[in-house]
């Protein structure tokens, strides 16, 4: 409850008391200028009344009780003046019985606000009744001078009582102030707590960020360096070994199973690719995130010009969080001509840590060992940083008489690390089916006429510069 608005509800008058924040014309100024020349409120040392700070429920008792203390006592005041004059008028007793009637009402309201802090006033109340019915017996009389005379033993035992409770009422303002000092000073420590705390975690947090920042550094520097892999293995076709370069965006592969070589800047990328006896190279540029446009432009052996166009739904920043899509299509001129077109559609989605891809493509070859084909393909891949697994299905469909009429593929994969060195493992099955792909014109599905299981072993060891 705000000082002032206790100040209004308790007492309304007009006296010379002066607070400096209660200037002259305030609407508060009367109640608090009274309450304070009669010492229900006090104001503050440095003369300040600060009526819109809060106080609190035992402030608020203690005002109280020092209003209905005063209260009191001005009544009795006025009862004792009138057992000096001799014969009162009725309408001066019923004006008295009036104001002892209406302390009478008030004492349950001050009693609540008072039971926290021990103080009773049964005594009083018993008083201030013995008080009113002697005042009620003197107006049916007509104020006889005996009746008012009954009223002596009832005030001397009410102004004995009252000089009582403004003991307690000390007593009570000592425990208040003694309970405010303790306020207070469990309030400056519980700050200077706070303030200490907050020292603390903002040194804690400055030392989080450099550690933050030398450990940002020190990553950046890692993968800023260039790194070289070294490997060496047995599949499909016999033995096989190699040097992988990486440093930043540009890749270099030199192997006996196959040669490739990248670069990307932002959104283009280029790149060439040398396997299983054909060779390509190609440009991409993309434009956009989340849903990309990516373009392409390629030439192959044999005299092969083709380019492509796909639509790209990203796993992050698409239509649907977690899905990935890809639909293309391309055409290519092969000695001058038309031919080759292809299309192509896939799409796949996580699941917990493994991701599953489901595809189409169809084919369109010129025929003589480059057969256009319908092929059906999935792949489920953990793509973990220590240990990486991928199976791979591929079902195609030759749309020229070759032989057969279908081809098989199924093949999987395991990394793990085998300090200092990695280790690949590779099983599969093969029924006339070779390659990994529609739109790739180095990897792209063939039929084959070798048949059944087959697999391979990897070795690789990196060296960063």
């Amino acid at each position: 409850m705000r000082r002032v608005a206790l100040a209004t509800l308790l007492l309304a008058g007009s006296v010379k008391a002066q607070m400096a924040d209660v200037p002259p014309g305030h609407w508060a100024e009367g109640a608090v200028r009274a309450l304070l020349e009669k010492g229900v409120l006090t104001g503050f040392p440095d003369g300040t009344f600060k009526g819109s700070q809060a106080v609190n429920r035992y402030q608020a008792a203690v005002m109280l009780y020092r209003a209905y203390l005063t209260w009191t006592e001005e009544v009795l005041a006025r009862v004792r003046k009138a057992l000096e004059e001799a014969g009162a008028a009725p309408e001066r007793i019923a004006e008295l019985y009036g104001q002892v009637a209406d302390l009478l009402e008030v004492v349950p309201e001050v009693r609540r606000a008072l039971e926290d802090q021990g103080v009773r006033l049964e005594a009083m109340e018993k008083d201030l009744e013995e008080v009113r019915q002697a005042l009620l017996t003197a107006l049916e009389a007509q104020a006889a001078l005996k009746d008012l005379e009954d009223l002596e033993g009832a005030v001397g035992r009410l102004e004995k009582e009252l000089g009582a409770q403004k003991a307690a009422l000390a007593q009570m303002e000592a425990r208040v102030k003694a309970l405010e000092a303790t306020l207070a000073e469990l309030t400056q420590k519980v700050q200077e707590n706070e303030a200490a705390r907050i020292k603390d975690a903002q040194a804690t947090g400055k030392r989080v960020y450099a550690l933050e920042e030398r450990t940002k550094a020190l990553e950046e520097r890692v993968d800023s360096r260039a790194r070289a892999q070294v490997y060496a293995g047995t599949g499909e076709r016999g033995p096989f070994g190699g040097l992988a370069l990486e440093w930043k965006e540009a890749q270099v592969h030199l192997g006996t199973d196959r040669v490739e070589a990248s670069f990307q800047a932002g959104s283009v990328r280029v790149s060439y690719r040398s396997l299983g006896g054909r060779s390509e190279a190609t440009a991409q540029a993309g434009l956009f995130q989340g849903i990309r446009l990516v373009g392409e432009l390629g030439a192959g052996d044999g005299g092969y010009y083709f380019g492509a166009g796909y639509v790209v739904h990203e796993p992050e920043g698409g239509l649907l969080p977690g899905v990935h899509a890809r639909v293309g299509l391309g055409a290519g001129l092969v000695g001058g001509e038309p031919g080759r077109y292809f299309v192509e559609a896939q799409g796949g989605a996580f699941l917990g840590p493994v991701d599953l891809t489901l595809g189409y493509g169809r084919y369109w070859g010129l025929g003589g060992g480059d057969t256009p084909f319908s092929a059906l393909f999935a792949t489920l891949t953990y793509p973990g940083e220590g240990f990486f697994g991928e199976v791979r299905l591929a079902y195609a469909v030759p749309q020229e008489d070759i032989g057969r009429d279908r081809g098989l593929q199924a093949e999987a994969e395991v990394g793990f690390p085998l300090a200092p060195f990695r280790v690949s493992l590779q099983a599969g099955y093969r029924d006339g089916l070779w390659g990994r792909g529609v739109a790739s014109h180095v990897d792209r599905y063939r039929f084959t006429t070798a048949t059944g299981f087959y697999g391979g072993v990897r070795l690789s060891y990196e060296v960063r510069f």
